[in-house]
């Protein structure tokens, strides 16, 4: 072992234990680093985990940067990539189970979710969660992955899943990866066109959430259903 690698391995073993202590007051850098030491064994990592926050702007930029915007960083490899896609995957269905195992759910929950499946996707995927009466999540699916600007989904492809499903009531999900946070005349159009069609299904079209740069905008809070049925309290409803 050289002395370079002596040094770095030191103080890696310094930082576990110093984080292990306390890992509130770790520098975001810190944090990084000492995760990236699981993957490179015997390199120092504190330049990478350094480039990453540079880049990304913070651990949740870093955490929730697609694949190949991570690869793009020098030093930053397959196993690397591996592990993110991991650990993503992992905090991702920790804030999920929870909710799926609750017997009522609010929009902000909803929300949340959906956060965690579609923030920082290069491309737009249509998502629908769907509920009984009882507001209780029966599953969260996808529907549709398409391109950088573009999603496809019919009433139809939809409505197979909510039968299936057995459901009553339905949210839309879908995501701007450019990070508009506005919906457009197309988005407006589809959800309209679905809602009436669910509407004589005798399936409750709760609402349609747009995520985009970590946001989520929904379209009743914004006045853009011409049908509402007000089922979440106004507290509820609040999404930033």
């Amino acid at each position: 072992m050289t002395a370079d690698e002596q040094h770095y391995l030191g103080h890696r073993q310094r930082l576990r234990e110093r984080i292990l202590k306390n890992p509130q007051e770790a520098e975001a850098y810190e944090l990084l680093e000492l995760l990236l030491g699981y993957v490179h064994k015997r390199s120092d990592t504190k330049p990478l985990a350094k480039e990453l926050l540079k880049h990304f702007g913070s651990v949740w930029g870093v955490l929730n940067a697609h694949p190949t915007e991570l690869e793009t960083i020098k030093g930053f490899g397959e196993s690397s990539k591996i592990f993110f896609i991991l650990l993503r995957e992992i905090v991702a269905r920790y804030f999920i189970e929870p909710i799926k195992d609750k017997k009522s759910v609010t929009l902000d929950e909803i929300a949340m979710l959906a956060r965690c499946r579609l923030d920082g996707l290069c491309h737009e995927e249509i998502w629908v969660a769907l509920l009984d009466n009882n507001n209780r999540l029966l599953s969260f699916d996808k529907v549709h992955a398409g391109t950088m600007d573009a999603a496809f989904c019919s009433p139809k492809m939809i409505a197979e899943i909510a039968i299936t499903k057995k459901a009553t009531a339905l949210i839309l999900i879908h995501n701007h990866p450019g990070g508009v946070t506005k919906a457009s005349w197309a988005d407006r159009e589809t959800t309209l066109h679905i809602q009436k069609v669910m509407n004589l299904m005798g399936i409750r079209f709760l609402d349609h959430l747009i995520i985009a740069d970590g946001k989520v905008i929904s379209l009743a809070n914004n006045h853009l259903l011409d049908e509402n049925e007000i089922i979440f309290n106004d507290n509820d409803k609040s999404i930033v």
